[in-house]
């Protein structure tokens, strides 16, 4: 624990938590509110797409979202560190952290197994999905749901309240 207090100790995680500035905290909040849009946003878009919404769009269109997605999902990564560091005892002890987190790995390899499967595919120009893409698809928009449900659980429930 002591290595948490030291981290909250820091200048950069003081400036974060407690900078009077929209460079602090507030700006850390939008990237990583505007990383998630990107990055969920596009994800459910190929989810959907994949499932059978929107079939006028050619599913291999699909593909050419994928480095948007991880644009925003490196913006999330940045801000989310950044906000772990604004609280580190509160958050690294917070046992939703780390579910969230792992909804979010389970997301990412629904998000690269799409890709491989689906959008890589010879048949992707056929628009024909597989059953089982289509089960994968179906699951990271849950994984998405609960990941950013349990997300904001995080900034109002803490680890002494579970």
């Amino acid at each position: 624990m002591s290595l948490l207090e030291w981290i909250s100790q820091t200048a950069l995680s003081t400036w974060i938590r407690e900078g009077d500035t929209v460079w602090a905290y507030p700006m850390v909040i939008t990237l990583h509110s505007a990383g998630l849009a990107v990055m969920v946003g596009l994800s459910v878009v190929v989810a959907l797409r994949v499932l059978g919404v929107a079939r006028a769009l050619p599913l291999a269109a699909m593909r050419s979202l994928y480095p948007m997605m991880w644009f925003g999902f490196g913006v999330n990564a940045i801000s989310g560190v950044a906000l772990i560091l604004a609280d580190p005892v509160g958050m690294l002890t917070n046992p939703l952290l780390l579910i969230k987190l792992l909804l979010i790995a389970g997301a990412i390899g629904c998000i690269v197994r799409i890709e491989r499967r689906v959008l890589r595919s010879p048949a992707v120009q056929t628009d024909v999905v597989p059953s089982s893409s289509k089960r994968l698809a179906l699951v990271l928009l849950v994984l998405w749901a609960a990941a950013t449900t349990v997300g904001r659980f995080t900034a109002y429930i803490g680890s002494d309240s579970l």
